[in-house]
């Protein structure tokens, strides 16, 4: 009978010491979980807290660039002269400098030196319609940047473009593309807010993505063939209808476009070459121009409504490099000739590559 009662106590504590291991085990992996929960919560606090300085440095560098533009429109008043241009101005930049543990670099582009995807159609009768003369730019600004591969399908990109834009749901012509030509979108019928929507074109497919993606790495062969196509995004933009182009900054790309359908474009050599020197400050200089003396009363009329020598639109990029990281804000700013400067549009964009260059793509 002892020996029974002895065995049964074995037992027991047997038992007791498998249930104490099991405890102890459990203990253990809760204590794992909430070290590991609570180091997470630290790290993620840590690098929140490490984007946000990156962020308030950049509004910082922005603020700066806001406060750089309004003095430099302050100073054009008082000289009584209305003039943006790349080679005189500093607003610009490149810029860079340290602050505390940071490294900030920023450049500011003139969004009006650039192709606006929105000039495509006109508002009329109620409704956004083509503009055919637009179209053959945008067609000529495309052939001279595309990759050398996909030149051929700038025609097809211009039409499918301005039937994007325009109010009409009826495909303009066998290159356009309207909402039957689309699985998976709808054409907005109406102007962009933003030049990224090209993207959203039945023919921009991956191949052609690829391609610009490519051709905007550095190839030194490449740069020196096609200078212009090494930057293509920043040919283009989205503004409103009626925005001037600038041709003190727009690059020779953009204005050989702008003045094809006049078949003008030996113009555009002389006006980069004049505004190195001495930027235009009055567009019937440029009228006046030899390359442009065949120009109709009413080609004249309308290059006067389209160009200009100053800017109201501006992009900000701003980089800001830390030990914990680097972040890189894209800010566009609208500088009114009357009323305050604004910010329209502010954008946390990956780094893919480096700053735009300041001012024009040349």
């Amino acid at each position: 009978m002892k020996t029974l009662r002895y065995r049964f106590a074995k037992k027991q504590h047997g038992s007791a010491l498998v249930v104490v291991l099991l405890i102890f085990a459990l203990a253990f992996a809760l204590s794992v979980e909430v070290v590991y929960r609570q180091h997470r919560v630290q790290t993620r606090t840590a690098n929140l807290l490490d984007w946000d300085y990156r962020y308030q440095y950049a509004i910082a560098a922005e603020t700066l660039a806001i406060q750089g533009l309004i003095d430099d429109f302050e100073d054009d008043q008082r000289n009584n002269e209305l003039v943006d241009d790349c080679s005189k101005e500093k607003w610009a930049g490149p810029f860079s400098f340290p602050y505390e543990d940071a490294i900030i670099s920023a450049t500011v582009q003139d969004l009006q030196g650039r192709f606006n995807l929105n000039s495509l159609v006109v508002f009329a009768n109620n409704e956004y319609q083509r503009d055919p003369e637009a179209i053959a730019r945008f067609e000529a600004l495309l052939a001279g940047v595309l990759p050398p591969s996909h030149t051929r399908y700038a025609s097809t990109l211009a039409n499918e473009m301005a039937d994007w834009l325009d109010t009409d749901t009826l495909v303009n012509g066998p290159e356009g593309a309207e909402d039957g030509e689309y699985r998976l979108r709808r054409t907005p019928n109406q102007p962009i807010l933003d030049e990224s929507e090209f993207r959203a074109l039945r023919s921009f497919d991956s191949e052609l993505a690829d391609a610009i993606n490519a051709m905007q790495k550095p190839q030194p062969q490449a740069t020196t063939n096609n200078p212009a196509a090494l930057r293509f995004w920043d040919y283009f933009t989205a503004l409103p209808l009626g925005t001037r182009l600038n041709v003190n900054t727009a690059p020779k790309a953009v204005l050989e476009a702008w003045l094809a359908p006049y078949n003008a474009q030996g113009a555009a050599q002389a006006i980069v070459q004049d505004r190195e020197t001495n930027p235009y400050t009055d567009v019937n200089t440029i009228l006046a121009l030899p390359a442009l003396s065949q120009l109709t009363p009413d080609q004249r009329s309308a290059l006067q409504a389209q160009l200009g020598v100053g800017t109201s639109y501006f992009q900000v990029m701003i980089d800001v490099a830390m030990p914990s990281g680097l972040s890189r804000l894209v800010t566009r700013i609208q500088r009114p000739s009357q009323g305050d400067t604004r910010v329209f549009a502010r954008s946390l964009v990956p780094v893919l590559s480096a700053l735009e260059p300041a001012c024009n793509p040349d």
